[in-house]
């Protein structure tokens, strides 16, 4: 590949990660530091219980929607069918919600699930506002995802004060927040972008729906298992210990959602370049893949000694032993960072059916490592368990895209710094809150030294056009 072509993917691909920070970054960062209000106005087995019932939405969210917006991004981002795709997307989306609202309600009837209506509403409008939204980047309208995602934001936060603090409405508020920042937002998108604005009572053109549908159905149970590794901890640790456990350990989880949502910007833009791209090479995802790797690793010390200084500091003590489990989440959300990276492999090319064989193996170390520990060493298992997972499913992933991606690892570099990284996470637990100061200031030199050069460019990049911004403006 020329000098020439590297450069403009490389500016598609920031650029593309510039738009997706604007919309989710400084938002999400809010929702982030709210986190603390949460637990002085909500208990831990309140907070467990919303915990487990989002845990639930999680497992019903392939199943609902079958997946079948990623099948029709795949297309969408390649200018295929562009039109069909939205359609099919939405009445699949339409006819399973009404069919799953039933049958929730059905067995709620039998065995009662806390909050049921509410549990409804959420699941129902976070799907559609998600599918809505995946359609938009399959119509590469970067922006207004972005201010899709402010506005959500915006409202939801908004919601969440006047409920918590003002009407101190309790745990309800949360899922009350929700669904009205969903549906305005739906609103507000469907408005703003009239291609999704279709006849969606027309026959169902079932010959495409069933071509969607043998790419997306292979998605299902990848989520599925997904899910087992990131939220079946869940439900072991209610069962195993009790609810307010699971409250503790959902703030601990809280952490590594945020960074999972950093790297989320770059692995998201890194979706839209590579599936578009009908190229394969290697020599380019191989840097991009070091890059990301190199990033991750190093700021694992800073973000560990960070975040428990955060507990410790600021949250109520009843929620200061979620510090302790951070470390091992942080690991194993970078291990699920890096298994979407090698995932797109699988969706370039409709293989899909391996995605989901990885994901099984991954799920099946979660689960028996989480129930082998969880009696020895309490919530430390769900927090170890969910790194191994991850890591195995990771594993599995790079050896079955070497041909498809052609990434070249350099071995011991990524062991260094990985190495590195694990001592941090298993010694960070130890110590006391005095020590965290230490580890923060080292890690943050550690951070800064291995990644000056990158660091150096981006300002530079950022001050050129500044000053260029400037320029333009004395001309005017």
């Amino acid at each position: 590949m020329s000098e020439k072509s590297t450069s403009a993917k490389n500016k598609e691909l920031f650029s593309g990660m510039a738009i997706y920070a604007i919309g989710t970054f400084g938002t999400k960062l809010l929702s982030f530091l709210i986190v603390p209000l949460y637990t002085y106005y909500i208990t831990t087995s309140d907070m467990g219980t919303y915990d487990l019932l989002h845990s639930a939405m999680s497992v019903l969210t392939p199943i609902v929607t079958l997946q079948i917006s990623d099948a029709a991004y795949r297309w969408m981002i390649r200018k295929e069918n562009i039109e069909g795709s939205i359609e099919a997307t939405i009445q699949v989306l339409f006819i399973n919600s009404v069919i799953f609202s039933g049958l929730i309600l059905l067995f709620n009837l039998f065995i009662p699930i806390p909050f049921c209506h509410y549990f409804i509403g959420l699941l129902i409008t976070s799907r559609a506002l998600q599918t809505i939204q995946k359609l938009l980047r399959g119509l590469n309208n970067k922006k207004l995802f972005a201010i899709s995602s402010i506005l959500y934001s915006a409202i939801y936060l908004g919601l969440n004060v006047l409920q918590i603090c003002v009407l101190q409405v309790g745990v309800v508020s949360l899922f009350l927040s929700q669904i009205i920042s969903n549906i305005l937002t739906i609103i507000f998108i469907v408005c703003l972008d009239r291609r999704l604005f279709r006849n969606y009572f027309k026959p169902i053109n079932f010959p495409f729906v069933k071509e969607l549908i043998s790419v997306s159905a292979p998605l299902v149970p990848n989520l599925l298992n997904w899910w087992v590794m990131s939220s079946s901890d869940r439900f072991i640790i209610s069962f195993a210990i009790n609810s307010a456990a699971n409250g503790i350990y959902a703030i601990s989880c809280k952490f590594p959602s945020f960074l999972h949502l950093v790297l989320n910007l770059f692995t998201t833009s890194w979706q839209d370049l590579s599936i578009a791209d009908k190229e394969k090479d290697g020599t380019y995802y191989s840097k991009v893949f070091e890059k990301l790797y190199i990033f991750s690793f190093t700021i694992i010390p800073v973000i560990i000694a960070a975040t428990q200084l955060y507990i410790v500091l600021l949250m109520s003590p009843a929620y200061h032993e979620a510090a302790r489990y951070v470390a091992f989440l942080y690991m194993g959300t970078i291990f699920q960072v890096f298994s979407s990276f090698y995932g797109v492999g699988y969706v370039r090319e409709k293989k899909t059916k391996n995605a989901s064989l990885t994901s099984i193996y991954g799920a099946i170390i979660n689960f028996v490592v989480n129930i082998g520990l969880i009696y020895f060493i309490g919530l430390y298992a769900a927090a170890i368990s969910t790194f191994a997972g991850f890591l195995v499913m990771w594993l599995i992933r790079e050896h079955q895209n070497r041909d498809e991606l052609q990434i070249l690892i350099d071995k011991q570099k990524f062991v260094t710094y990985f190495t590195i990284a694990c001592i941090f996470s298993s010694v960070s637990s130890i110590f006391n809150v005095y020590a965290d100061f230490i580890f923060f200031a080292l890690g943050a030199a550690y951070f800064l030294i291995v990644n000056r050069k990158d660091l150096k460019s981006i300002l530079s990049s950022v001050t050129r056009k500044i000053h260029k911004k400037k320029v333009q403006k004395q001309h005017v």
